[in-house]
C-alpha cells in the first residue's frame, strides 16, 4: 500500500505543475491587446477614428475634433 501512496502524491504533484503550465503559457495570450483601429494615432493622414473604425469624415452625433470624431449625445 506504502507503494501506491507514493504513486498517488507524485501524478497528484505532475498534475499540479501541468496546470500551471498551461496556465503560465495561456495568460499572456488573454492580455487585452488594442486592435489597430481601437487608437486614434493607428489611422493613416486623412481619415479620423470614430466609434473604433477609421473614417474620412465623422459621422452624424459625432463632433469632429482633428484626428478623432467624439460622440457628442444629442437629447440635451
Amino acid at each position: 500500500m506504502r507503494c501506491l501512496e507514493g504513486i498517488s502524491r507524485a501524478s497528484a504533484g505532475r498534475t499540479l505543475m501541468a496546470k500551471a503550465l498551461i496556465a503560465l503559457l495561456i495568460l499572456p495570450l488573454l492580455a487585452a491587446i488594442p486592435a489597430q483601429a481601437q487608437v486614434a494615432g493607428t489611422c493613416p493622414p486623412p481619415k479620423k477614428f470614430a466609434a473604433g473604425a477609421c473614417v474620412t469624415a465623422c459621422p452624424g452625433g459625432y463632433e469632429d475634433r482633428g484626428r478623432e470624431c467624439v460622440y457628442r449625445n444629442q437629447s440635451r
